[in-house]
This record gives structure tokens, C-alpha cells and sequence, in this order.
């Protein structure tokens, strides 16, 4: 199973209930449960670290869409992906 699937799976699923009451928060996710919505990445890294340690949860933020992320070496030929 690909890791953090179950955590990515219940933010796609609860997307509309978080953007309703969480809109641009950061949601810390672990399993199935929301532990929290928080106002910084920090503030929601802190509340994993101190409740679960250094193990695998979903940090996201909640927008309507997810950013696309421009890598300019990629587009521009210097970096050649492999499949």
C-alpha cells in the first residue's frame, strides 16, 4: 500500500466539509481522523511531533484545488525524467 494513501484518501473525501469550516488551514490528518486544522504548517508539524513523534501523517493545506508546482530546470530541458 503507498504510503500516507489512507490519510490522502479521507482529506478527498472530507475536501468539501473542510473547506466549509477550514478554508486555507492546514489539516493534520493520521488514518481516518482530522486531528486538527491549524493556521500554520509549523503550528500543525508541532501537534504531530508531540502527539504521534517522527512517524507518517498527511500535513495539507485545505484549498478548493491543489497548486501545481512549476520546476523551470524541468520545463526548460536541463532535468529529463525517467520512467
Amino acid at each position: 500500500m503507498r504510503m500516507l494513501a489512507q490519510e490522502l484518501k479521507f482529506f478527498e473525501e472530507h475536501r468539501n466539509e473542510l473547506l466549509a469550516r477550514n478554508l486555507g488551514q492546514f489539516a493534520l490528518i493520521r488514518g481516518e481522523e482530522l486531528i486538527g486544522a491549524f493556521s500554520t504548517l509549523q503550528e500543525a508539524y508541532a501537534q504531530s511531533i508531540d502527539r504521534f513523534g517522527n512517524t507518517a501523517v498527511l500535513i495539507r493545506q485545505v484549498l478548493p484545488a491543489d497548486p501545481a508546482h512549476k520546476i523551470p530546470a524541468f520545463t526548460q530541458g536541463l532535468l529529463h525524467a525517467r520512467t
